[in-house]
């Protein structure tokens, strides 16, 4: 008989649909608010700085990788 798989896989799969499905409707959010005018598209593009700015001060692999994909967003947007 078969051992059973381990739960992790499952897990990741899961948590990989999970980070998709955000970022997916992060970029949503970001095209229609900006969509809405210039004013604000503004003040999307400088929150959405203001956070990498957050991310980046805390530092680490996490805190700069994310400041970085944000940055990226931000230029998309402009």
């Amino acid at each position: 008989m078969p051992a059973a798989a381990p739960a992790e896989p499952v897990a990741s799969i899961a948590l990989e649909i999970d980070v998709q499905t955000s970022l997916a409707i992060s970029r949503a959010a970001s095209r229609a608010v900006c969509a809405i005018s210039s004013a604000a598209q503004a003040a999307m593009v400088s929150a959405l700085e203001k956070e990498a700015q957050i991310q980046h001060a805390h530092g680490g692999p996490v805190g700069e990788l994310v400041a970085a994909l944000l940055a990226g967003h931000v230029q998309d947007l402009k």
